[in-house]
C-alpha cells in the first residue's frame, strides 16, 4: 500500500502541471503556429493540400490585387507580393540571411520561403530561387512555393522553369486560377495564342468573375483577329471592373469596325 500512494501523488502532480500549462495564454507566434496546424488538420493529412473549398479567386487569394479589386496600375505591374501559405509556423525554422544592396549590407529574417520572398519583392530573383528551391527541397507539398518561384522564373524570363511551376501548383491545388493565367501570359509572349486562349478558357470557367481573364483573352483574340470575340471580352473585363475604362473603351472603339457583319 505504501508502494502506491507516492505513484498517486505524482499521477496528481502531473495532472495539476498539465492542466496549468493548458491555461496559459499562447504567445501570438504561438497561436498563429496552433492556427496554422488547425488549418492543416482540416486537410485530412500534412500532406493533403487539394480538398480545400474554394469558391473563387477572393475565396483563394483574398481581396487584394491577385482577383477583383487591381487599378490598370496594379494590373500592369503583375503580382509583386508572393504569396504566403498556412505552412509558413508548421514546417520551417527561422534563419537570417545577409545581403547586400546598393553598397549597403541587410538581413532577410525569416523562414526559407520568406527569405525567398522578401528576396522577390526586392527584385533579387535569383537570390529569391535560391530559397525556394531550399525550401521546396524540403517540403514538395506547398503550392505557394512554386507558384512563388514559377514567377521568378516568369521575370527572368525562363519561361520552361516557369512552365513546370505552374503546373505543379495546378496539381497541388487543382481550383487554382493565376497559374493557368500565368501559363497564358507565358504563351502570349511566345506568340501560342490558341494555346494562351485555352488557358485564359480555364481560368474563367473556374472563376467566371476574374476581369483580368477575359482582358488577357480579349487581347488574344484581337491578335488572332477575332475582333467579335475580343470585343466581347473587353466589354465583360470593363463590366466587371470599370477601372480598365481608359485603356479598354477605346480599343472596344477601334475594333467595333473590324467585325464582319
Amino acid at each position: 500500500m505504501r508502494k502506491i500512494i507516492p505513484t498517486i501523488i505524482t499521477i496528481y502532480l502531473l495532472a495539476v502541471i498539465i492542466s496549468f500549462n493548458a491555461c496559459k495564454p499562447l504567445s501570438e507566434t504561438e497561436k498563429r503556429k496552433k492556427d496554422s496546424l488547425e488549418q492543416i488538420s482540416k486537410l485530412g493529412s500534412n500532406d493533403d493540400v487539394t480538398n480545400l473549398e474554394r469558391k473563387d479567386s477572393t475565396d483563394i487569394y483574398g481581396a487584394g490585387n491577385y482577383d477583383y479589386k487591381d487599378s490598370l496600375e496594379s494590373f500592369h505591374k503583375g503580382y509583386s507580393t508572393p504569396r504566403d501559405s498556412i505552412y509558413k509556423y508548421w514546417n520551417t525554422q527561422m534563419i537570417k540571411v545577409p545581403y547586400t544592396k546598393d553598397g549597403k549590407q541587410y538581413w532577410a529574417t525569416g523562414n526559407e520561403l520568406d527569405v525567398g520572398n522578401h528576396f522577390q519583392n526586392i527584385k533579387m530573383l535569383r537570390e529569391a530561387i535560391f530559397h525556394y528551391n531550399k525550401y521546396i527541397g524540403n517540403v514538395s507539398t506547398n503550392h505557394s512555393a512554386y507558384m512563388n518561384r514559377g514567377t521568378a522564373y516568369e521575370r527572368l524570363e525562363l519561361y520552361d522553369s516557369a512552365m513546370m511551376d505552374y503546373i505543379k501548383v495546378l496539381q497541388l491545388k487543382p481550383d487554382d486560377t493565376i497559374a493557368h493565367f500565368n501559363k497564358g501570359n507565358i504563351h502570349d509572349i511566345r506568340d501560342h495564342y490558341d494555346l494562351a486562349v485555352i488557358q485564359y478558357d480555364s481560368v474563367i470557367i473556374k472563376d467566371p468573375r476574374l476581369a483580368k481573364a477575359y482582358y488577357n483573352r480579349g487581347s488574344t483574340n484581337a491578335n488572332v483577329k477575332n475582333y467579335e470575340a475580343a470585343v466581347r471580352d473587353y466589354e465583360e473585363a470593363l463590366r466587371l471592373n470599370p477601372t480598365y475604362g481608359p485603356e479598354l473603351r477605346p480599343r472596344i472603339k477601334k475594333l467595333k469596325p473590324l467585325i464582319k457583319k
